[in-house]
């Protein structure tokens, strides 16, 4: 008989009441199986990594009312002990509570002991971290062993958190190692992986684990309010076209060839199911929703990856106050189920030039709802060269003295710049700045008027800004500067951290914006873009604005903010093609070349497309904010860094010039 492929010292051996292979006898030993496999198919096969039994019960599922019973349980192995040569405690986890969650296995020995049993028992010690395992075996009461005096005190703190004190241990049997570990793998509990090893942090880091199991919680619950509410859920293609919405495509190409003959087609990536769910709407669907996977190649950040998911709904018949009343009562019971909070019924309301006037910006922390931005107005008696100045102020309070002085000075390093609209005035009121503040070309007369519109003691912090702006875009300077000095002033403890939640519906935006270069807009060529997408409707009142003064025109439009982040936005659609294009062609002024990019959703708008409003929900930004993280990677399984690029998987990834020859593209 030929011998086997397999190394002796992973043979199939009996041991206990059931077959276990022998663990590796030295730890390098624990690389795998390396053999041809051609050689393979000449010999005899063991497949002992491949047939275990099945498990009887899962980690959390041991308790004392299952005690005196075999059972088998699949798993992986946290920790190994050896409390004496003829005592070994192990610690096994499984995934479906995690490393945190353990129970106790004990092996021992004694002078009756079989040579083979004996092996087994010195072997246990051998096991690599993360090593898949089947273990049989008796429950039994627990006897938990004090830690060993040679652990470092991390060790010691996780060995006494994951002894299972007031829990059944099971009487090891046998144990069959399932796989092996690279001996380049190197864990303890203060290793940290790095984002190429996602693998890893998923599964060594609870916050990550736990972020995953919420995320399917969360998911559960707004299915079921949404579908009790009457919303259908329905997919929509991921292959759709290009169209100018308002930011950059993924394009993808496809094998298909023009009308000419020539390649170069290729599908976009939808940027959200915007178009989709409006031809739903004249399909016959009443209410619409779906966790829609989305993408945009924009520049990255903490709070944006370029494939996201979001928790699209739209309504037929609907306007503004039907879509928030759903959202309230969808909030509402996600976070009362999920994190056990009560939120209002009814969210706080602020329009877009109150945002940006108060708190410089459409994404106001309402937290900090009491640090406003002012404006002053200085007496015409009182000698200073400006009528009026925005500014913002943070209070000394209880602080030192010097500690406002090193936050204002930390701020204008990291913040001010030498000329242009950026630039800003800033001081520290006091003895130092009683005389004016020469930097800035503010006498005495000017600081002491501030000083006294604003009530200002010693050792305020105050910003300034010398003129009124037109509000444009998501936020202004003085904004800017206002987020960053209230964190600052946290991080000082001048301030007190917030806590809880404030939602507020931003409302009211302008219609449309002035073009930015750095953003493709909507291809338009009036210096004009739909300040979110051009089939946002305008408001009721503002109908008339449109053709004399369309920068004017607010929009049907309404944001959901909580604690600064945007959650989501929406609006009510147009559903009249004729104004559809009349905003397309006479306001925007898209390019006639591009205008056909439309007609599939213009010629939808008029087979009698009901009015609708509709939603669209940052799902990645929903879990952040519940999880209470400031970055989207900590609540995705497998994200892209601030690059674009998945460090795990290496993608995206260069084609080759045969691959590109295929869909009629060559590499410039």
């Amino acid at each position: 008989m030929r011998r086997s492929c397999l190394p002796s010292r992973m043979r199939v051996r009996s041991i206990g009441r059931t077959k276990c292979c022998c663990l590796p006898s030295r730890p390098q030993e624990s690389r795998g199986l390396r053999f041809p496999l051609q050689d393979c198919r000449r010999r005899r096969r063991d497949w002992s990594r491949i047939k275990f039994p099945r498990a009887t019960h899962r980690v959390e599922q041991i308790n004392s009312r299952v005690g005196n019973k075999d059972v088998v349980l699949h798993g992986y192995i946290k920790t190994v002990r050896r409390v004496s040569k003829k005592l070994v405690f192990l610690h096994l986890y499984d995934f479906f509570t995690g490393p945190n969650v353990t129970i106790q296995l004990v092996s021992s020995i004694d002078a009756n002991t079989s040579e083979e049993r004996k092996d087994m028992h010195n072997a246990l010690l051998k096991l690599p971290p993360f090593v898949p395992v089947a273990i049989t075996g008796t429950i039994v009461k627990s006897v938990s062993p004090p830690a060993p005096d040679t652990l470092s005190l991390g060790e010691s703190k996780q060995w006494s958190d994951s002894a299972a004190q007031d829990r059944p241990e099971i009487r090891l049997d046998s144990l069959v190692q399932l796989n092996s570990v690279s001996p380049d793998l190197i864990y303890t509990p203060e290793t940290v992986f790095p984002a190429e090893k996602r693998h890893l942090q998923l599964r060594t880091m609870p916050e990550l684990a736990r972020a995953l199991n919420m995320r399917s919680r969360v998911n559960d619950v707004c299915r079921s309010v949404l579908r009790r509410h009457g919303f259908l859920e329905v997919e929509t293609p991921l292959l759709f076209k290009s169209t100018p919405e308002g930011a950059r495509e993924f394009l993808v190409p496809a094998r298909n060839r023009s009308q000419s003959g020539s390649g170069g087609m290729c599908y976009a990536l939808p940027q959200s199911p915007q178009q989709y769910k409006q031809i739903l709407m004249a399909s016959g669907v009443a209410r619409y929703f779906q966790v829609a996977r989305c993408f945009r190649d924009e520049d990255l950040r903490a709070d944006r990856q370029p494939e996201f998911t979001q928790l699209d709904l739209e309504m037929s018949f609907a306007r503004q106050e039907d879509v928030i009343e759903i959202m309230q009562k969808l909030l509402r019971e996600l976070w009362s189920k999920v994190l056990g909070v009560d939120i209002p019924f009814q969210f706080k309301r602020m329009t877009y030039r109150d945002a940006m006037r108060y708190y410089g910006t459409d994404k106001p922390d309402l937290r900090f709802h009491k640090l406003k931005i002012h404006k002053v107005f200085f007496d015409e008696n009182q000698e200073t060269r400006y009528p009026g100045a925005q500014t913002f102020y943070i209070r000394r309070g209880d602080a030192q003295l010097e500690t406002m002085k090193r936050i204002h000075e930390e701020l204008v390093a990291e913040h001010q710049v030498a000329g242009g609209p950026d630039r800003f005035m800033s001081y520290v009121a006091g003895e130092d700045t009683a005389n004016g503040v020469p930097e800035h070309g503010l006498s005495a007369a000017e600081v002491e008027a501030i000083n006294e519109a604003l009530q200002l003691n010693e050792g305020d912090i105050v910003l300034l800004k010398n003129h009124f702006i037109h509000y444009a875009g998501s936020g202004t300077r003085l904004g800017q500067l206002r987020t960053a000095l209230i964190n600052k002033a946290i991080a000082a403890e001048v301030l007190k951290p917030p806590t809880g939640f404030e939602f507020v519906w931003i409302t009211e935006f302008p219609l449309f914006s002035p073009t930015d270069d750095s953003e493709p807009g909507q291809s338009g060529t009036s210096g004009l873009a739909s300040t979110h997408h051009p089939f946002t409707a305008p408001h009721e009142e503002d109908f008339a604005l449109l053709g004399t003064e369309p920068q004017r025109v607010r929009a049907e439009h309404y944001d959901l903010v909580v604690n600064g982040v945007e959650l989501g936005g929406g609006s009510r659609r147009i559903h009249d093609p004729e104004l559809q294009r009349y905003i397309l062609e006479e306001i925007i002024k898209v390019h006639p070349d591009k205008i056909h990019q439309f007609d599939h959703l213009l010629d939808v708008l008029g087979s009698g497309c009901p009015p609708h409003a509709g939603i669209a929900l940052g799902f990645d930004r929903l879990l952040a904010i519940m999880m209470g993280t400031d970055s989207v990677r900590d609540v995705i399984a497998f994200p892209k860094n601030n690059k674009g690029i998945d460090p795990l998987v290496k993608s995206p990834s260069l084609i080759t010039d045969a691959e590109l020859e295929t869909y009629g593209l060559q590499k410039m």
